[in-house]
């Protein structure tokens, strides 16, 4: 007897494989791109900092009032430049609702400067 094509076991078989390996990739790919969202919520915090790092080293001489610093300073001064926008979302954040507590040394340089609102920069590693 000459068989020519696939029983439907074979079939059944090929296809529970195809589905097994697209799950497995689609769970992986989707941890990547959750991943690279948390990179960059990451890096825009650490370019937050950096840039109020760098105003308060610029203007500790001058009128620096570190009470009530947002990012709102760091773009008005070109510290940052272009829209903050939330790496998970894909849509804009105020800058000025983005408060920063800055901790000075003794002799007014930068200490550190923490985030402190909105909570999706202050929990960005969390999501």
């Amino acid at each position: 007897m000459n068989k020519k094509g696939f029983t439907l076991i074979e079939l059944i078989i090929t296809i529970a494989l195809l589905a097994i390996i697209a799950t497995i990739s689609f769970v992986s790919i989707t941890n990547i791109i959750k991943e690279g969202k948390v990179k960059n919520c990451e890096t825009l915090v650490n370019n937050i900092k950096m840039a109020t790092s760098e105003y308060v080293s610029d203007n500790r001489y001058g009128n620096l009032d570190i009470n009530n610093f947002n990012a709102g300073i760091l773009l008005d001064n070109k510290y940052l430049s272009g829209d903050i926008i939330d790496p998970f979302t894909d849509e804009v954040i105020p800058a000025s609702v983005i408060k920063i507590n800055v901790v000075l040394n003794d002799d007014y340089t930068f200490k550190s400067a923490t985030i402190t609102s909105p909570e999706v920069l202050v929990n960005c590693t969390q999501q």
